[in-house]
């Protein structure tokens, strides 16, 4: 691997700094507690707390990504609307990583991509929005979206949010993160808020405000979703279209997504408006949800429980006479994983991983584009161009869990359903990362160039593999085969 190894030569200890870059060809085709890792978005594992040059959060998105380090905002990947905040929405792909424009001096603890959006917590408890506002999801009482544009003002400048919905300060944030088309925060005193699109224009998300309203509707400034009376919410995730909660005492709870209800889990098909709890006996400590078919919840005694729309990316196996729908959480059994527990689990938007009592690192799914990360993608070059791949299923699925980076020891997996990729952080603090590659984001300084791709796995990495991440200084442009 004569790039990687170049890549690592030329490694420097001090970040790029910049806080925008010049407009250059993108690579992407239309329409992917303490605070830490995944202690909010990606079934709530928690971050390493990696002394990697201040590393403390890795916050993966379709298009996007976020390095948060020593309280700073590192972006990489597109900017195809402004979704990474560097002052402009001039579409790009960015590699390699650097300082989106926010205020100078002012620190961040959270980050969160989602579709075309994203958002960011400062370490004062408020929330700022950059890219896509197509469906409200900036916040700030509007649709107005500008994209592709330098001039002011533009979706590529970070927006402080300044109130709810009812008109009060919006603030005491700990949490927050980012669907396909809409954002959510967690307030100090466990309540629950969103905004952005409740509709059907990508995927179904409608009930998202858990507030009983089925009528399709942009969610402009961020609402309060009401809970049952003592309900206190700790740590959450989405899907593209729903959401998932922990309670304080370890209780599921799920909501929106309209017509997916075996995805939602909670068995009642038309109660999707409210927030429900899941049927789950025992105290479950992480959530994680791919893409818009599956969702698997982590329990204390390190069992894994699964419902979704296509069973089949749960774990059971290769389907027979259908995609196994589940309704509500099924307890999952891998021989496999022979005596071990699982210790975390993520999911992205194809595939699952869980890391086990013993550091091995697990995966399963659909591999078309090297979400598991074992080594095994379609090739491409196989196919009639213009490719024909069209995100169906079962091209190339794993269907029970195989160890991926064996040998390797790890201990944190930052992954989203919005991603069609992985990261995770072995316990000598590598980062390894694997999947989809088309805008630069497995940080492995790759940088795609082109906007049609010919052979679109030439970017993709289906091993995992150590990369720089943050630490990237260089970006090697890469056309597709």
């Amino acid at each position: 691997m004569p790039l990687l190894r170049a890549l690592f030569a030329s490694l420097a200890v001090v970040l790029v700094g910049c806080s925008g870059s010049p407009a250059q060809p993108e690579g992407e085709g239309p329409l992917d507690e303490a605070l830490g890792q995944e202690a909010l978005g990606d079934a709530g594992t928690p971050d390493a707390g990696d002394s990697l040059a201040g590393l403390t959060h890795i916050a993966t998105a379709e298009y996007q990504l976020f390095y948060l380090v020593d309280g700073r905002v590192l972006g990489l990947g597109s900017n195809r609307a402004g979704q990474l905040g560097v002052g402009h929405s001039n579409p790009y792909n960015q590699v390699p990583p650097v300082d989106i424009a926010l205020p100078q001096g002012l620190r961040f603890k959270d980050v969160a991509g989602g579709g075309f959006q994203s958002v960011a917590l400062d370490t004062l408890g408020r929330v700022w929005t950059f890219g896509q506002n197509l469906y409200g999801q900036r916040g700030d009482g509007t649709t107005n979206d500008q994209p592709n544009r330098a001039t002011t003002p533009n979706n590529g400048q970070p927006y402080l949010v300044l109130t709810d919905s009812t008109g009060e300060t919006f603030d005491n944030v700990i949490k927050v993160r980012s669907a396909l088309l809409f954002n959510m925060a967690l307030k100090a005193d466990g309540s629950f808020w969103v905004w952005g699109m409740s509709g059907t224009a990508i995927g179904n998300t409608l009930g998202i405000a858990g507030d009983g309203n089925t009528a399709p509707r942009n969610i402009t400034r961020p609402t309060k979703v009401p809970l049952p009376q003592g309900v206190r919410i700790t740590t959450f995730t989405t899907n593209d279209t729903s959401i998932f909660a922990l309670d304080d005492t370890g209780k599921a709870w799920a909501w929106g997504g309209s017509a997916a209800a075996e995805t939602l889990g909670t068995g009642r098909f038309n109660d999707y408006a409210r927030p429900n709890p899941l049927s789950i006996p025992t105290r479950v400590k992480e959530l994680a949800a791919g893409g818009s078919r599956w969702a698997v919840a982590l329990d204390e005694a390190g069992d894994l429980w699964g419902w979704g729309l296509q069973g089949t990316f749960l774990g059971l196996g290769p389907p027979a006479g259908g995609w196994y729908p589940v309704a509500t959480p099924r307890k999952l059994s891998f021989p496999e994983f022979g005596s071990r527990k699982i210790t975390h689990v993520t999911a992205n938007g194809h595939a699952t991983h869980v890391i086990l009592d013993d550091g091995s690192l697990w995966g399963w799914g659909d591999s078309a584009m090297g979400e598991v990360g074992n080594g095994v993608m379609l090739d491409f070059a196989t196919y009639h161009t213009p490719y024909q791949w069209d995100w169906s299923n079962y091209q190339k699925m794993v269907f029970r869990p195989v160890q991926v980076a064996p040998g390797v020891t790890f201990k944190a997996l930052h992954n989203t359903a919005q991603s069609f990729y992985g990261y995770a952080t072995a316990t000598d603090g590598t980062l390894y990362s694997w999947g989809r590659n088309k805008t630069g984001v497995l940080g492995n300084g790759v940088l795609p160039t082109g906007d049609v791709a010919g052979r679109p796995d030439s970017w993709n990495v289906a091993t995992a593999t150590p990369v720089p991440a943050h630490r990237l200084t260089v970006g090697i442009p890469t056309p597709s085969k």
